[in-house]
This record gives structure tokens, sequence and C-alpha cells, in this order.
């Protein structure tokens, strides 16, 4: 078993992550390099081979002969050696991590316009440049949140139900962190909004990609994680974080790949996949102030969402319509 960083273009193997936690976990003073070389029963070019690839994924390595050897480090990551353990099989061989990163998201449209297409994991610690809908942008600190984009390959997917992926994905993110939803992409608890979701799809002939990127606040407070954001939180300031989570975010990570797997593969049966999400929404009733794409302004009330994951609204004269996600660049609940 490995993970493969398709970013340094190393094979991280069950040696790997016994070191790191040797490093990080092990509660023993003065840890010797010698003795976690005889524990593992590895060779000293391979233990000093691992150690130069933590430094490179941005980890501070402390030697001293008073001290012994250990990683400086506080909160868990979803680094390689630290996601060993967690990560699904099928992107063990195109994991992507950064510590940084401009956007995950456009990083993986650039993966699949510039290169062969390889169904990947793409973790970010942090994004200067977070893309939500419509061009937003996502606030995340760094190593505070779920910032994650994947590449799927969903050439098995009937045309007509690709419309049903945001459902989808919305779903599989509601189903993990037991959220609600909020029309047309956010994660919502307690009227809060908690994370978001975000599509690109593509299609050429036969071939269907898609990425699929997730933004999830998990630690921290509302105030920290998104400023501009009046009304966010967090799954910490929620208590949605369970005590037996070793690596909160990796468990979560993992947790909702597994839901989202689930959901896809039931795509095709859209009345059951619509009436989980619709239940979820909590904008039903409300009053809503939407721009369209030619800068024309409504009032109106929200009435449900559609299979195709657009709107049904009624406007203060009493007309009710269909409006569009992807034509809508700027709406509010009130």
């Amino acid at each position: 078993m490995q993970i493969f960083d398709a970013v340094r273009k190393y094979k991280v193997e069950i040696n790997d992550s016994m070191i790191f936690s040797e490093l990080t976990e092990t509660n023993e003073e003065n840890l010797k390099e010698k003795k976690i070389i005889e524990k593992i029963n590895i060779s000293k070019s391979s233990f000093h081979k691992t150690i130069e690839y933590f430094q490179k994924l941005g980890f501070s390595i402390s030697f001293s002969k008073s001290k012994g050897i250990k990683i400086l480090k506080k909160e868990p990551r979803l680094s390689p050696p630290e996601f060993f353990n967690y990560c699904p099989e099928k992107f063990r061989n195109n994991y992507h991590y950064f510590t940084t990163l401009n956007s995950t998201h456009e990083y993986a449209v650039r993966l699949i316009k510039n290169e062969p297409i390889n169904e990947s994991l793409i973790v970010a610690e942090y994004q200067s440049s977070g893309r939500g809908r419509s061009g937003r942008k996502w606030f995340s600190k760094l190593g505070s949140g779920i910032l994650v984009s994947i590449i799927l390959d969903l050439s098995n997917i009937k045309s007509e139900d690709f419309s049903m992926l945001p459902i989808a994905l919305s779903l599989s993110v509601a189903k993990t962190i037991n959220s609600n939803l909020s029309w047309p992409n956010d994660i919502v608890v307690n009227d809060k909004k908690i994370g978001g979701t975000l599509i690109s799809n593509f299609i050429k002939g036969d071939k269907k990609h898609a990425v699929l990127s997730l933004g999830l606040n998990v630690f921290g407070s509302g105030d920290e994680v998104s400023p501009a954001l009046k009304q966010a939180t967090t799954m910490h300031q929620e208590g949605m974080i369970e005590k037996g989570w070793k690596n909160p975010r990796a468990t979560i990570l993992k947790n909702w790949i597994n839901n989202l797997d689930k959901e896809i593969k039931n795509i095709s049966n859209k009345d059951k996949l619509f009436k989980e999400w619709s239940s979820l929404l909590v904008d039903k009733g409300k009053k809503i102030f939407w721009i369209d794409i030619h800068g024309k302004k409504f009032y109106g009330e929200f009435i449900e969402g559609s299979q195709n994951g657009n709107a049904f609204v009624r406007d203060v004269d009493g007309n009710e319509f269909e409006i569009k996600a992807e034509e809508t660049p700027f709406y509010s609940f009130k």
C-alpha cells in the first residue's frame, strides 16, 4: 500500500507513515534516530530519504544530541504520511498535496486541460484565491478547514443524469456532517454557512469528467475563517467534532469521499435523490433578492429547488418562474 505524492513525485509507503508517527506521536524524550531505524527495520539511507521528504512537505525537524529527533508540529494536517491510512484506494496513485495553493478547483481544471486525465485528489491547507460560485472567493485559515477538489471519470453516467451532480455533491456533504443545505450550493448549520461546493464538467465525446470541490470550515470560529461573511460558522464552533477522531479533518474527508461515491452510484434514481436534497433545503418560503446576468434586480420568495439545480421563485407580483444558478451572479436570502 502506498500514496503517490504527485506534486513531489514521491511514493509514500508504510515505512514513511510509521516514521512520521514515531516522530510526532511518541512521548519518549530523547528519541534517537538509531532506535527508529531498528524498530521499523530500515536502512539509514532510507530513513534520511524520508526525513528529506518530510522537509519538502514543510515540516520543521529538530535534531539534537541531548533531545534527539522530532518533528515540530501542532495540529494534524492532510499531508500524504498523515492521510496514509485514510486515503481511498482510487486516489492513492494521484494525491496532490499543497501547504498553499491559489485554488484547488483551478488546479484540477488545469490538470484536466494539460495532462492525460487521471482520477485525482487535490488538497490544500490554505488557498490564496479559493473559488466559489460565480467567481466568489472562499476564505479559510491555514490548516483550519477542508479545501479539496476531486477529478472523477464519470463516463459511465448517462448525459441526462449530469444535471443531478450538484445535488449529489451537496447531499453527500450534508450526510457526512449532518447539516442542512441552502440553494444553490451552500452547506449550512443553524442557518449559518459552514461550507460550499463547486462543480465543473468536461465532456468530450464518450469521455466525461468532472471536478467536484468542497470548502468546509472545521476549526476556529466563523469570524476567523471568513471575516467578510457575517453568518459563518465552523464544525468546532457548532460542537460537531467527535472526541475519538485522531485527525478530524482526515476523518471527515474520508467519510465525505465515501458518501460522494455512494450518491453518484445512485444518481440515476433522480426522484429519491431530489427528495432527500429538497428535505434539507432551508430556503423554502424565505424572501429572496437577486440580480440576473443583465443586471436586472428582482424581489420575491423562494418556493423550491428543481432537479436540474435551478430554483422556483415567486416575484412580488405573484408570478412564478424558474431561475438558473449560473444566470444569477448575485442573490441574497432574508
